[in-house]
């Protein structure tokens, strides 16, 4: 028995480590802030994680090939918009909610056709994308804004089914990424694109549908967030939040390189990242001293990352 948990907690670094953080921080929290540890308050704060989550569990594919993704918050407000401005101009929510999937999984796909067919830099293409789609959003929201929906769309995308969906689509993706041949095919081009297209992977199609599941991953975030508001507008995908889901991937172990990473851990990192938003909130820290923390955080973690691959690299010599 000892040597099974000596070799899980050696596959396991970085789900123990996260694992750790996330206690240290409910432990001390639940001594520090009255009722943190309530039932109302941890389920409000699960369903706060869930869209950044979400959104990193579909960046966590991207960078594992080795690209990146910016344009996830800009997405999911854009896929939103037009989802709910095709809800309100029909009043059918059922077909509004796919609506928001397909525009996601759309502009997910033109992402990954530029960079793997066009061979255009990731960053510039997503980038691009952010300002394309946030321009979308804007351009139908309107000054006024979309109309609210009825209140059957947040009564059935309430807190309780979005806690099932932060538990369900990360693990179904995590299995994906870990556990099928396809997940085998993006590690491999994460570790090396001329290895992999040798060994006979479509790294072009593997790739355009990394950007697909992002985008749908952004549209998933977005019909939560819709739902939390009763209405989709512009200013929902903020581009400081892109910071969120890069410091929820990179903590949890996702290697800005590639080829290493779960869906899992960078499903913690969104916890510990949610959580310190809400700890500086609670003490009223400024947004900017905030946000230079969680850019701290992911320098630190990069750093650690590649001292951990200077070590094994020394080692293997």
């Amino acid at each position: 028995m000892s040597d099974k948990l000596r070799q899980f907690a050696h596959n396991n670094k970085q789900l123990l480590g996260m694992t750790a953080a996330i206690a240290i921080m409910f432990v001390t929290l639940s001594f520090t802030v009255k009722d943190f540890m309530s039932y109302q308050n941890i389920t409000n704060l699960l369903s706060q994680v869930a869209p950044i989550a979400i959104m990193a569990s579909g960046v966590t594919f991207v960078l594992v090939t080795g690209g990146m993704d910016i344009s996830s918050p800009s997405v999911m407000a854009a896929s939103a918009v037009v989802g709910v401005y095709y809800m309100t101009a029909t009043g059918n929510l059922a077909i509004g909610t796919l609506v928001v999937l397909a525009v996601a999984a759309a502009l997910g796909l033109i992402n990954g056709f530029a960079i793997a067919k066009l061979k255009m830099v990731p960053l510039v293409v997503t980038l691009s994308m952010m300002t394309v789609a946030t321009g979308l959003a804007t351009v139908l929201s309107g000054s006024v804004g979309l109309p609210i929906l009825p209140p059957e769309y947040s009564g059935f995308f309430n807190k309780y089914t979005v806690i099932g969906m932060l538990i369900v689509i990360p693990g179904i993706l995590d299995y994906i990424l870990k556990g099928t041949s396809f997940g085998r095919e993006i590690y491999y081009i994460g570790n090396n694109q001329n290895t992999a297209r040798i060994s006979g992977v479509n790294n072009d199609k593997v790739v355009i549908i990394t950007y697909v599941i992002c985008g749908i991953c952004a549209g998933i975030a977005g019909i939560i967030n819709t739902a939390s508001i009763s209405t989709a507008r512009a200013s929902m995908g903020p581009q400081s939040q892109i910071l969120d889901i890069i410091s929820a991937a990179v903590i949890g172990g996702v290697s800005v390189n590639g080829g290493k990473g779960r869906v899992r851990d960078a499903c913690l990192g969104a916890l510990l990242i949610v959580g310190i938003n809400n700890v500086m909130n609670m003490l009223g820290v400024s947004d900017y001293y905030t946000t230079l923390i969680k850019g701290s955080i992911i320098i630190f973690a990069m750093g650690i990352a590649s001292f951990r691959a200077y070590i094994s690299a020394k080692k293997g010599a």
